[in-house]
Parts: C-alpha cells; structure tokens; sequence
C-alpha cells in the first residue's frame, strides 16, 4: 500500500474521531447547569435578585393631602411626638398636583402599621369608614402600654364570609388612627390618617404568590404595587425571625423603595407588646 493512501486512511480516521469526540463534548455539556442556571445560585443570590421594591401602580385626587397625613399639636402629655403611618411616600415630582397612593390590599382583614414615638399616652383607637367619611364601618381600642415607642400593628377581624368583611373588592375607604392625649378632650389627640382600597387578587399575583417561598412573597407583593400585603408580611416575618439577616434586609430595601427610610431602626410591636430590635 503506497505511503499516500495510508497517510489519507489515518487522516480520515482522526477526522472522524474529532467529530465524534468534538460532539461527545458538547453533549456532556449540555447536560450541566451554567453558571448562571438557577441551580447554580445560592439562596444569598435568590433572595438578593427578590428584594422588595415598591412599585406604585395607581393614584387617585385626594383634597391634595399626601398619602398618611398627621393632624394635631404633636404634643401629648407635656411632650412632643410624632405619629408616623408606614404608608408610602412618593415624591412631588412625580405626581400630578393634588394626587397620593392610595394604598392596596388584596386582604379581606389587612393589617395597618403605625410608628408611635415614645409617650406617656397609654390609649388609641383606630377607625374605618366609608370613601366619603360619612360611615364608620370599624372601630377599635388600642393599647399603648409597653409599645412605644414602635412600629404598631393594627389588624382587622377575620371574617367568616365574605359577606361579612369589612373592606369588600372594588371599595376605597378612610382610615384612621388617633392617639389620645387628653381623655377629656379629643382636640388634643394626634391623628394620622390614610386611604385604602382592596384590589381583586389577579391570576398573575396569585401565581407569582403560589411559586414563591414565604420569605419571598413580600417582593411578590411589592412587585404587584400591593403595599399593606407586602409591609404587614414583611413586618410578620421579622417578628418572627429577628435574627435573620435576609429578611432584615428585606426589610431595609422595602421602606427605603417607599421613602421611609427614617422608620428602619424602628423596633416592631407585637401583639402582646414585646418589641423587636432592628
């Protein structure tokens, strides 16, 4: 057999081989996860890509108050405080003139937060009523005793029925919260107010909610522009799991995509009065 056919045999032979291993390569390649895939990130990266950020997606005339308005002196028992609600707060700019948030539930029972400065007052209330003010739909008594100064939570009842909730799909309402600084005349109590409206929950959050972990559904809500879900679950989350750092963090870019800052070292109230350092 001459040198040449020999020479072409071997070459033919190790193109065919490169061919098949060249391919073999790129199979097993395929079958492992990039570095960007999913399975790759650790959950540090998963919930850093899911940190909540506030996206407003409706305003509406409000007599030109900025959403969680105050009212009164800010002075109670001698001493000045100042009554925050966790609402957000959007800037000037970037709202036609006379236009606020009006704040979304997708709850039947939302919850409300409220920062109350130290104060010797040891009673509030908290009331709904109706979109034009002329009905009170809710009412209730707070105590301040061991929960100043803090974030507070205000939660209305779970209903049965839908029937009988107290804030219905579609409707807006006015709610309000009052400290009391003289029990012998509500002109000096310090009152903060705001406006709320439940939204229908829409296939897509219902989804998204489905598909997330508990500490992720707070970004979830975020992301759809529901804010009473997304700070009262954010808020419940830290209560319940002070010491983790994700979820204090979460905590952190949530207020700050709002504009409320000023109320991160705020401590959270529980229910029974204990506080959570933040």
């Amino acid at each position: 057999m001459k040198k040449s056919s020999i020479y072409l045999k071997t070459f033919s032979l190790m193109l065919s081989l490169g061919v098949v291993m060249s391919a073999s390569a790129m199979a097993i390649a395929s079958l492992k996860p990039s570095s960007s895939s999913p399975a790759q990130q650790t959950p540090s990266e998963s919930l850093l890509a899911r940190r909540p950020r506030f996206r407003a997606r409706g305003v509406r005339s409000s007599w030109g108050r900025s959403g969680g308005t105050s009212r009164g002196p800010g002075i109670c028992y001698g001493e000045e405080i100042t009554v925050t609600p966790l609402l957000p707060k959007i800037n000037e700019e970037e709202l036609p003139k006379e236009e606020i948030l009006v704040e979304s539930t997708v709850s039947a029972a939302p919850k409300f937060l409220i920062s109350v400065d130290q104060t010797k007052a040891t009673e509030a209330s908290f009331t709904l009523l109706n979109a034009d003010g002329t009905e009170v739909i809710y009412e209730q008594e707070v105590s301040l005793e061991n929960k100043t100064p803090g974030i507070i939570t205000v939660s209305l009842p779970e209903p049965a029925t839908e029937d009988e909730a107290f804030v219905k799909v579609g409707q807006e309402y006015q709610w309000f919260f009052s400290v009391s600084c003289d029990p012998s005349d509500t002109a000096g109590d310090i009152i903060v107010e705001g406006r709320i409206k439940r939204i229908p929950k829409e296939d897509a959050l219902a989804q998204e909610l489905a598909d997330a972990t508990e500490v992720e559904k707070p970004a979830v809500y975020a992301e759809f522009g529901v804010w009473t879900e997304a700070a009262s679950s954010l808020a419940e989350l830290l209560e319940n799991n002070p010491d983790n750092p994700e979820i204090r963090a979460n905590w952190q870019a949530l207020l700050e995509s709002a504009n409320l800052g000023k109320l991160i070292e705020k401590d959270l109230v529980s229910s029974s009065g204990s506080s959570v350092e933040n």
